[in-house]
This record gives C-alpha cells, structure tokens and sequence, in this order.
C-alpha cells in the first residue's frame, strides 16, 4: 500500500481528485482485509483514527529509536503517505460519500 501511495503522491496525484478517492477505495478494502473488518460499518471511521494515530510525529520518532537501540535499519518516513491517505478519509468522510468510506 506504501508504494501505491507513495506513487500516487510523487506523481502530484491531489488526495480530493476523483482518482485519489478511487484509489483509496481500493487500498481501504485492502487494509480492511489484511486486518479483518472487512463489511464492518465503522470501517472508515476506525482506519481514519489508525491513520491519525499512526501519522503521529511521537510515534514515528518511537519507531526511529526503537530501530537505533536494537540496531535495526532505519525506515524511511511515513508521514507524506499517512498523510496523503488520511487526508483523503478526513475529506470522504465530510462529503458522506458511499462504500467504504461511509
């Protein structure tokens, strides 16, 4: 999903154009599936308040000393695609558009 985003991001695509809600139609099914809430009504107001939590400046710095005191390599930032991708929920959820971001 990182990479689709990332993509999606660096090649200027907005988060409220047609194509970023499509988008992010499908990578919330996607992420509905890999976490097992699949066809739950609350889907998009609990991957909205994952996504917010993750986009966390605190969290991400965590995970970067985390890494440095277990020697692990480092990962690149997360923060453009939590917040591409939360910008899009925030967005679908003021328009009360349908499927999954209902």
């Amino acid at each position: 999903m990182r990479e689709r985003i990332d993509e999606a991001a660096s090649s200027g695509l907005l988060p409220a154009s047609a194509k970023g809600a499509s988008l992010t139609d499908s990578l919330g099914g996607l992420y509905a599936h890999a976490f097992e809430r699949a066809g739950e009504s609350d889907l998009r107001r609990w991957l909205l308040a994952r996504l917010q939590t993750t986009a966390d400046p605190h969290a991400e710095r965590y995970w970067q000393l985390l890494a440095m005191i277990n020697e692990w390599p480092a990962s690149p930032t997360l923060a453009p695609v939590y917040s591409w991708f939360t910008t899009v929920f925030a967005k679908s959820g003021d328009d009360n558009r349908k499927g999954l971001m209902q």
